[in-house]
């Protein structure tokens, strides 16, 4: 019942793009998100969000609890599912994100003779 910092960064990151040009910022008023936050999500690879992934992730209806676990000297987060259901539910939407089941696009049509 445990993901990676990275694998919920991915989703994150997967759900903040389906937002639309210049509805970012609008929506992270209305939510009380920092928006800088949020681009920084967008760019950095670095586990440095991991309070901010947890409360996106909370307000995406999956609860989670932040571990921080050290390996090999360095601090790594992991986020702990409060439910099999819900990790069954993440893991659903994460797939359906990473391949999406869109019809292949329709080949070019040749104009008539």
């Amino acid at each position: 019942m445990i993901v990676s910092y990275a694998t919920v960064l991915r989703y994150i990151r997967h759900r903040l793009n389906t937002l639309l040009h210049g509805q970012l910022k609008p929506w992270a008023q209305e939510h009380k998100f920092n928006y800088a936050r949020l681009i920084e999500l967008k760019k950095l690879e670095e586990e440095t969000q991991a309070v901010l992934l947890q409360r996106l992730m909370a307000h995406f209806q999956f609860p989670t609890e932040l571990l921080r676990i050290i390996v090999h000297q360095s601090r790594r987060h992991f986020f702990l599912f409060t439910s099999l259901e819900n990790l069954a539910r993440f893991k659903a939407e994460l797939q359906l994100f990473d391949n999406p089941p869109f019809d292949a696009p329709a080949s070019p049509t040749t104009p008539p003779n």
